[in-house]
Formats: C-alpha cells, sequence, structure tokens
C-alpha cells in the first residue's frame, strides 16, 4: 500500500508561514510541471530566509511590506523556487485561490479571495508565463459588500468563457464572462441573489446534461441550484435532499463518482460535533441518498475540507477529509459501499487543522500527491506509489467553442474493472484547487478507453490507448487528437 511522506523543505518549499488557508496547483508556465500557489491569513509571520522559520512579529513597529503572505512555488521537474515577487504577484492575506483562463489566451490567470472584509476578488492575467498584471478593475471584478470565502470558476453557460463565482459571508456574487475580457454581475438574473452566509460553493454536472450545477455550503441549511441551460438556476435544495440539517455548519463539500454508476456523489463537510460529515449517493434522477452511516464515512464532526481522489491508483477513488483539532481521515474505497479509514497507515493523518488539501502528482511519477496547508502547519505529501498503472490527462479546449482550460469538460475511462468519470474542475473544497489534467488509477491495466465530452458538447473518443511507455497525455478540443506529453 502506498505511503506519504513530508518532502516540503527536501523539495525546497520554505516555511510558509503559520495560518495558513489556501493552495493550489497551476502550470502557470505551460512546462507541463505543475506549479503551486499559497497563502496564509497570519497578520504576523515573516518568512526568516536563514533559518526556514518563521517569526512571530509582535513588535508594532514591524515593516508590514517585510511579512510574506502569498507564495508562488515554480516546480522544476520535481524542486520548487519561490518566485511571486519577480512576477508582479501580490503580497497579501488571501482567503482562496484558483487558476483558470479567462481569457482564452492558452496561459491561465489567477483569482484571489481577499480575507479583507467586504472587498471584491482579485484577478491577475498571466502574461506568457512570464509575468502577472492586475487586470481587476478593468474587467469590471469590482462588486463590493460580501466577504470572500471562496472563488471558484465554471462555464456555466457553456459560451466557451469560464465564469467567476463568489461564494460570501453574506451575499455571493455570479460574474459572467462576457468574452472580451470583462465580466458582469449578474447573480440577480441568474436565480443566485439569496442573502445567505455561505462558507463555500461547488460547480458540478448533477445530472449529465453538460451545464454546471451549484452546491452552496452555509451557516445552516445547504442550497442546490440547478442549471436551467438558459442562463439561470433553480432551487432544487429540497427536492435534491442535499440541504442538509439547519444545525450545520457546513465548510466544503466535494463530488466523485465513487460507485461507477456515471453519476457524481456528494460529500459535505461541517464543523460542530452534533452535525459530522454526509456522504451523499447520486440516485441518477435528479435526488441524492444519504448513506454517511452505511458507509462509516460520518468522521467526528469537524471537518475543514474534502477530496476524491485515487491514492493508490487501483481504479476506485477514496475519500479524503481534514478536521479542526482531530486526525484527517483517508477512506479507502473497498466497493460495495465500503470505506474504511486507513490514514494512520498510510502517515496522512497528520498535520491537523488543514484548510486546503490540493492534490496533484507534483513529481510526474504516476502516483497522486498531495499539499497540506493549515493553521498548524504544511506539509508536501509524497505518495510512494505501488505496481499500478495510472493515466494523466490534460485537456485543452479551443477558446472558441469551449474555455481553453476545459473547465466543466467531463472525462470517461474505460478499463477492464469498468468505467470511470472525471470533470475538470475550477475549484472545491474549502479554497483550495487541484491540478487541472485528470487523474485516473487503472490498476494492472495498460490499456484504456478514452471518451471526452467538451463543455460545448463536441466528443472526442479513443480507442486501446497504450500506457506502456507513457502514462501523460495531452487532448486538443480543436483537432480531437491525443498526444503524448514531454516529460
Amino acid at each position: 500500500m502506498p505511503k506519504f511522506t513530508n518532502v516540503q523543505t527536501e523539495t525546497g518549499i520554505q516555511s510558509v508561514g503559520r495560518m495558513g488557508q489556501s493552495a493550489t496547483w497551476g502550470d502557470y508556465n505551460l512546462d507541463g510541471w505543475p506549479d503551486i500557489f499559497l497563502s496564509n491569513s497570519d497578520r504576523n509571520t515573516r518568512r526568516n530566509r536563514g533559518s526556514q522559520r518563521s517569526l512571530r512579529l509582535k513588535s508594532p513597529h514591524i515593516n508590514r511590506d517585510q511579512v510574506q503572505r502569498s507564495f508562488l512555488f515554480l516546480n522544476e521537474e520535481g524542486q520548487f523556487k519561490e518566485v511571486s515577487r519577480y512576477l508582479g504577484l501580490p503580497n497579501s492575506r488571501y482567503m482562496t485561490a484558483t487558476w483558470a483562463d479567462y481569457d482564452n489566451d492558452g496561459f491561465p490567470d489567477l483569482a484571489l479571495g481577499t480575507i479583507r472584509a467586504g472587498k471584491p476578488p482579485k484577478l491577475y492575467k498571466n502574461i506568457d508565463g512570464v509575468y502577472f498584471i492586475d487586470v481587476s478593475e478593468d474587467a469590471g471584478i469590482t462588486k463590493e459588500g460580501s466577504t470572500v470565502s471562496h472563488g471558484i470558476w465554471a462555464d456555466y453557460d457553456n459560451d466557451g468563457n469560464v465564469d467567476l463565482f463568489q461564494a460570501g459571508m453574506g451575499v455571493s456574487f455570479l460574474y459572467k464572462n462576457k468574452g472580451d475580457g470583462t465580466f458582469e454581475e449578474i447573480s440577480e438574473r441568474a436565480g443566485l441573489g439569496e442573502r445567505l452566509g455561505t462558507n463555500s460553493a461547488l460547480w458540478f454536472d448533477l445530472n449529465n446534461d453538460g451545464y454546471q450545477d451549484l452546491l452552496l455550503l452555509n451557516n445552516g441549511m445547504n442550497k442546490m441550484y440547478l442549471n436551467k441551460r438558459d442562463g439561470s438556476f433553480f432551487d432544487i435544495t429540497e427536492s435534491s435532499g442535499l440541504g442538509g440539517r439547519q444545525i450545520w455548519d457546513s465548510t466544503s463539500a466535494c463530488s466523485g463518482d465513487y460507485n461507477g454508476d456515471g453519476y457524481f456523489d456528494v460529500y459535505v463537510t461541517n464543523i460542530g460535533r452534533a452535525s459530522g460529515n454526509a456522504l451523499y449517493r447520486n440516485n441518477g434522477d435528479g435526488t441524492f441518498t444519504n448513506i454517511t452511516w452505511d458507509t462509516n464515512t460520518d468522521d467526528v464532526g469537524d471537518g475543514r475540507t474534502c477530496a476524491w481522489i485515487d491514492f493508490d491508483a487501483d481504479g476506485k477513488i477514496d475519500l479524503f477529509s481534514t478536521n479542526h483539532v482531530h486526525p484527517n481521515r483517508l477512506y479507502r474505497n473497498m466497493g460495495n459501499d465500503v470505506f474504511v479509514d486507513i490514514s494512520p497507515l498510510v502517515g496522512i493523518d497528520y498535520p491537523m487543522d488543514i484548510f486546503a488539501a490540493s492534490w496533484g502528482d507534483y513529481n510526474r511519477d504516476g502516483f497522486i500527491d498531495v499539499f497540506l496547508n493549515g493553521h498548524l502547519g504544511t506539509a508536501l505529501m509524497k505518495n510512494s506509489g505501488n505496481t499500478n498503472n495510472s493515466v494523466t490527462l490534460n485537456l485543452i479546449g479551443s477558446g472558441l467553442l469551449s474555455n481553453s482550460s476545459a473547465i466543466g469538460a467531463r472525462v470517461e475511462i474505460t478499463n477492464t474493472e469498468g468505467v470511470q468519470v472525471r470533470e475538470v474542475s475550477g475549484g472545491r473544497g474549502c479554497c483550495e484547487q487541484d491540478m487541472l489534467p485528470v487523474y485516473f488509477g487503472v490498476g494492472q491495466d495498460d490499456t484504456i478507453d478514452v471518451n471526452v465530452k467538451w463543455p460545448s458538447g463536441r466528443t472526442c473518443s479513443f480507442k486501446d490507448l497504450s500506457l506502456e511507455k507513457v502514462n501523460h497525455f495531452t487532448i486538443h478540443e480543436i483537432k480531437c487528437d491525443i498526444i503524448p506529453s514531454k516529460k
């Protein structure tokens, strides 16, 4: 069974301070190696470059420009170098960070949700993978009045341009991408104007109609909105069964098809011992069934964030969740709705109080790793792997039919074990984003079939794809071709 080892220091990621908040993998320079953006929310953390430790700054005379709160680490074939100050990125406290190519120029841009009350997100345009510029005001990301708790991308109307949803404590905002470099705030018009205390949000295709639906995780009852495919949303909270309970304080959610029926199931994390977390099985008819107790995945009601990942590449996605004052959980999917917590056995139960768990194959060895960023520490947890095989598929939309980041694309692979499905995601969990390329474990198989349904509705299929020599591929929408990725 794979084990996890903290390799943060030996890979060059120095201390990023306490009070860690966000983590997001994104290949900003398109070299094929996922880079990572990190932030913390500590007012008093400074990096000591000599000792690589964090200092608590208690003097009122400290120059706050010396305090580093956000970081971009360039991945140089598995080793990292901090480059944010050279690329024009800000040094500030951020709650959330997500990558997407909003202008379809081929380079992923960065949306940052500030911790400052009432202030809008920041949008940084990636200039050819060389530097970033703040285009927030020019782009129209200017709506004030709500504290950003989460920012996630989705092309909700499938017009080929990714839109930005800002979950907020109070009101939330939906910024529609107009395709000319600007956005329009349309939450009221889209049916999303209800005032809620929203901690985070999740886009996923609930009913497999090719359109992204929206789940809001709140203080109190959660909200599920069905995409009506006309630019607006309809509240289906009651009929879907995803509302939860009034006593809940839901912190995050993640979606994944754990049972291989082709529909995305949902896991919700909650704070509060009376709550517990919740696993909902998608019934395929627009409704969900709470199967938490049957699957023993309730945890302790102390949740921060969650993710569906295939850590052992056996072809069944497993469930990872983090807690405030309790150890993390890694529920191994044993099949037939059976999950077993193996976190102590594989070495991923600590550190605790993790807000962001961002998954990506940073060293391209075919096994999924994770960066943990939280209030009690950080860790880059390397997956030791096993003898199983895997495939990573990097999708590139045309920028005309589908957004170039391919966010919202549905990818299916078929092997001897059956069909697996993933979506390209513009963010999930509390305040993080996994690498954009989709990852599948395939067990001992070395040949698979691949089917991609792009947000535009176009499909690309590839039969008998061999994994004997290469397991990283790039798929282009415009040519419907698949190319081995250079390492």
